[in-house]
């Protein structure tokens, strides 16, 4: 059931992120990452914020996210696996809010 629940919120995300937004591939990328990792943190599921969690350190090894935005991350995956859900879904949207890779309406 979560599964068809990520499908359908990462479908509606497809939906409105436009073809040709002006924006870098490295953008676009990243913020599919992040919106994984917002995802699994408002489903709860440890699972899907693993696989996130490991798509991230592999955008942030191969030099696509800087050790600030990684590091900002991180500590946002960290409150998640304490437990902490909620104040992981606030650091979050408020990363997202700084530093959102593909501006609004883009």
């Amino acid at each position: 059931m979560k599964s068809v629940r990520l499908l359908g919120v990462l479908f509606i995300a497809a939906l409105f992120s436009p073809a040709c937004s002006g924006t870098t591939a490295v953008d676009r990328d990243n913020r599919r990452v992040l919106e994984e990792i917002l995802t699994a943190i408002t489903l709860k599921n440890p699972g899907l914020l693993e696989e996130s969690a490991k798509r991230l350190k592999a955008r942030h090894d191969a030099g696509q996210l800087t050790d600030e935005e990684y590091q900002e991350l991180e500590a946002v995956l960290d409150k998640a696996r304490g437990g902490d859900w909620q104040g992981a879904e606030a650091d979050g949207y408020r990363f997202r809010k700084k530093r959102p890779f593909v501006a609004p309406g883009k």
